[in-house]
């Protein structure tokens, strides 16, 4: 099994995407707006790590397969 997580928390995703520049609410309204796919685990929420791994693609213009 691989160890790298298969998803992230909100927390991380405001980390690793926008360096703390978006607020958590900016980032619960894009996801019930659609706009971030995830999932919910009674009342926490996950972004699955796809996503993450493509909006960094897209941001460094590193060329990678997403899965």
């Amino acid at each position: 099994m691989n160890d790298q997580k298969l998803y992230y928390t909100i927390d991380e995703v405001r980390k690793l995407i926008y360096a703390n520049g978006v607020s958590k609410s900016t980032l619960h309204n894009m996801i019930n707006s659609g706009d971030i796919p995830s999932r919910r685990l009674m009342k926490r929420v996950f972004v699955p790590r796809w996503w993450v791994d493509k909006e960094i693609a897209i941001a460094t213009h590193a060329p990678q397969e997403v899965n």
